[in-house]
């Protein structure tokens, strides 16, 4: 699905780590090395904290573009390690030996094998500031980090907006690391209903978590800390989709740099992504007459409040079918987040748009239409005088920018290595 399902804009794999530990010293500390499966090394770095509730851990991949992902789990038992990092993709068993300061041994995913090693070390110095914060929109606290850079002056600053389903500020963390060391603020949040925050993403439409957004801005502008008439807005996905509604009610932002942003309705775009998802395309003309026509009786139930008669005959009639999918559950988030985003029209936005724009797309977006999506903004933005717009496509790359070719196959996705450089320099660009 696409923006009312999409915008987890990287998922985290499940690991479930056992380490037979021979070092009286424990897990505490940061340690670096590779995950390797099927002959693909991954360099990570591991943190665990040691706490009187007992271990946390996280850890970081700047190829995969995360940091601070955290393990849900950390528990040790008698020499033996174990840390959970929740996931709805897949497990990762890690089964290894601790000696000295070295971890070593061998890493299961399904039917995939591999081996891991890890070095206890001291993780560079980098020059920002973290501190948990908290900031309302009427009676919904929203619960986040900034960052900031160390520099004593007042800084331009960037508020990251969530992309869909239940999106905790650790989803942007990366981004706004890079950001911070470039120079500039930066302000993660969890999605209201999401983490620390209170509200309910499943009910909340575009209007809602628009205003969420505005109260971010708002209290980014109130910090010594922040240039207040520097403040601009980063978002990926269903994020990138409604920031053009952040900005036109602020209407003085510095910039909005808008990710993998649809530009054509949320209807259609929902069709765009489950077709790419069932793989229209590749199936015979009568099995893609019968899908296309499936998908597009579920998007019209969806979002033009179709009564589901016809839609139920045609889920029992393709049933067993190589692409079929069921309806989500009545009670879904997704039939409720549909009806609230149906009408919304996100060129109607971006034609009230003033500030300089940086677009981005992946050339290959599963997700949301990359090409149809720039020109239909541009043209909007065109129409009210806006030429301070900049496009960057990312030809080998996806909704996430995971790059495509050659695809990973079995071993670990890979990122475009400049995707933050990009997004730091034109914001560092602004005069």
């Amino acid at each position: 699905m696409a923006l009312t399902s999409i915008g987890t804009v990287r998922a985290a794999v499940v690991l479930w780590i056992t380490v037979a530990s021979v070092w009286a010293g424990g897990l505490e500390g940061a340690w670096k090395g590779t995950w390797t499966k099927n002959g693909d090394s991954l360099p990570v770095t591991v943190t665990f904290v040691n706490a009187t509730s007992g271990y946390s851990g996280s850890f970081d991949s700047d190829p995969l573009q995360v940091t601070g992902i955290p393990f849900s789990h950390v528990e040790e038992t008698s020499g033996r390690v174990r840390f959970l990092l929740q996931s709805d993709d897949s497990i990762t068993v890690f089964d290894g030996l601790l000696k000295g300061d070295s971890i070593s041994g061998t890493l299961t995913e399904g039917n995939v094998k591999g081996v891991f090693e890890m070095t206890r070390g001291v993780p560079a110095a980098v020059g920002i500031r973290e501190r948990d914060v908290t900031f309302s929109n009427g009676g919904v606290t929203l619960a986040g980090t900034l960052l900031l850079p160390e520099t004593p002056r007042r800084h331009s600053a960037a508020l990251f907006l969530q992309g869909s389903g239940a999106e905790g500020r650790w989803a942007n963390h990366y981004l706004a690391r890079k950001f911070a060391e470039s120079g500039i603020a930066a302000l993660i949040y969890d999605k209201r209903g999401a983490g620390k925050s209170t509200g309910d993403w499943k009910t909340a439409g575009f209007d809602a978590l628009a205003e969420d957004a505005s109260a971010g801005v708002r209290f980014l502008r109130s910090l010594p800390e922040v240039d207040a008439g520097r403040v601009g807005i980063y978002g990926h996905s269903q994020g990138g989709t409604f920031a053009p509604l952040v900005a036109s009610r602020l209407g003085n932002l510095r910039f909005v740099i808008a990710s993998a942003a649809s530009g054509i309705s949320p209807a259609d775009c929902e069709i765009y992504s489950v077709d790419h998802s069932i793989g229209l395309s590749r199936l015979p003309p009568a099995e893609r007459s019968d899908a296309e026509g499936y998908v597009r009786e579920l998007v019209h139930v969806a979002y033009r409040n179709r009564d589901h008669t016809a839609l139920d005959a045609m889920a029992e009639k393709f049933r067993g079918r190589s692409w079929f999918f069921a309806p989500p559950a009545p009670d879904n988030s997704f039939w409720t987040i549909a009806r609230l985003t149906a009408q919304f029209d996100p060129l109607k936005y971006w034609r009230q748009v003033r500030v300089p724009v940086l677009l981005l797309y992946g050339g290959h977006d599963e997700r949301v239409p990359p090409v149809q999506s720039a020109e239909a903004i541009q043209e909007a933005l065109r129409k009210t005088g806006n030429r301070q717009v900049t496009v960057k496509t990312f030809a080998n790359a996806d909704h996430t920018f995971a790059i495509v070719d050659p695809p990973h196959r079995g071993g670990w996705s890979r990122h475009v290595p400049d995707y933050a450089e990009v997004l730091t320099n034109w914001v560092l660009s602004l005069k």
